[in-house]
């Protein structure tokens, strides 16, 4: 009984850990300035998102064996792996001076985030269900996020005036505090699940899950699927931020300011999502969302003024919903033991369809001009969306 009250003890200090986790993931100061820190170093548009295509990829690839590798080794371990790889990351990038060398950090940081993705989560969600608190999930995932994004709003600030003494320091103050989240997965007690996969034929317990997950449980493919078509879209403008506030005519002074209320309103979005979604239900909280986004780019295509990067707003609050809402109902669709893995394949998905797109935006946009590429998004936005919603009404999700 003691060694049970010293367990369940552990498990609740989980959560302030994570907290404290989410804060320092956040505070990465070079956000606001990172376009003109790869265009300081040398890189034109086109390569940037050729960088960010290949880091896409490369967390395509990464992304299920890393979850499957956290469902058979623990989510514990595998969350200190993609902390040690984003501190390596972090540390490549603050003495990297060209393509090369940003890329072999681009890829650590693939390898970071495939490991983290969909492992946190797992993690948190075991560690509730333990605690006898899983109902408990989606408002302390919507706190987490709301922490996360805060802390990235107070970082974007501070690295915007970094940024006007030297670029390259804004690297430099954001590598401590990648670091801690290293300390913090050691000190974290994992949770028992009831059931684990078995470690011997990899390959083949890893098919299986696949198959029930996209083949046998309609339900469960549609809105992974769905998750990644208004992940895609809604991140397909992040690289193309700097540029418009420029054509828009926003002083550079001001854009950490910007990117810092974009984490806000991401932030309180995500803190009260689950009081939204009680409201609307999961049917308008699905359909909204694409056509959000959709209604972003056509606003930012047709109108570009002083503060038209308040049209990003509709896209934060996107990002915020999305991540605190979608995740738990893939959570009350799949079980403990393959969770890490089916949440992977969550993002696996979204991040495929952004890697298919962001080359063709990104060209769109070099060779014709940045309102075209923001209006050709809002198109396809809204068709793939619509599709897709047709598909969900269809299979009973909504």
């Amino acid at each position: 009984m003691d060694d049970l009250k010293v367990y369940k003890h552990k498990l609740q200090k989980n959560i302030w850990k994570f907290y404290l986790y989410n804060i320092c993931t956040g505070m990465f100061f070079a956000v606001p300035v990172f376009v003109l820190f790869w265009q300081e170093n040398g890189l034109n548009l086109t390569q940037i998102m050729l960088l960010q295509s290949i880091f896409a990829i490369s967390s395509v690839i990464l992304e299920i064996p890393t979850g499957y590798f956290a469902d058979v080794h623990g989510r514990k371990f595998t969350l200190t792996i993609a902390g040690i790889t984003g501190l390596i990351a972090i540390s490549i990038y603050s003495i990297g001076h060209n393509f090369s060398q940003f890329l072999i950090a681009e890829l650590f940081f693939a390898l970071s985030i495939s490991f983290l993705s969909g492992t946190k989560s797992a993690l948190i969600y075991d560690t509730l269900i333990e605690l006898g608190k899983e109902k408990e999930y989606k408002k302390l995932w919507g706190n987490l996020l709301f922490y996360g994004m805060m802390s990235l709003a107070v970082s974007s600030i501070i690295g915007g005036f970094i940024g006007k003494i030297n670029l390259r320091y804004t690297l430099y103050a954001s590598i401590p505090f990648f670091a801690l989240p290293v300390l913090l997965t050691l000190s974290m007690q994992e949770p028992q699940r009831h059931k684990l996969v078995i470690q011997k034929g990899y390959l083949k317990e890893l098919l299986n899950i696949l198959k029930t997950t996209f083949i046998h449980n309609k339900k469960l493919r549609w809105i992974i699927v769905y998750s990644g078509v208004v992940y895609a879209f809604n991140q397909a403008a992040l690289w193309l931020y700097q540029p418009y506030f420029i054509l828009s005519g926003l002083d550079i002074a001001y854009f950490g300011f910007v990117f810092a209320s974009f984490q806000l309103v991401a932030a309180f979005t995500s803190k009260y999502a689950h009081k939204l979604e009680e409201k609307l239900g999961q049917k308008y909280s699905l359909a909204m969302l694409i056509m959000l986004v959709a209604l972003s780019y056509f606003l930012m295509s047709n109108f570009v003024f002083l503060f038209s990067f308040s049209f990003c707003f509709i896209q934060q609050f996107v990002r915020g919903f999305k991540n605190a809402v979608i995740t738990d109902y893939i959570n009350h669709l799949t079980t403990s033991e393959i969770r890490a893995t089916v949440l992977s394949a969550q993002s696996f998905i979204g991040r495929l369809i952004y890697a298919i797109i962001i080359p063709f935006i990104g060209w769109i946009a070099d060779v014709y001009t940045l309102v075209q590429a923001l209006g050709i998004l809002a198109v396809t936005t809204l068709v793939s969306g619509i599709v897709i919603l047709v598909i969900l009404r269809r299979d009973g999700v909504i």
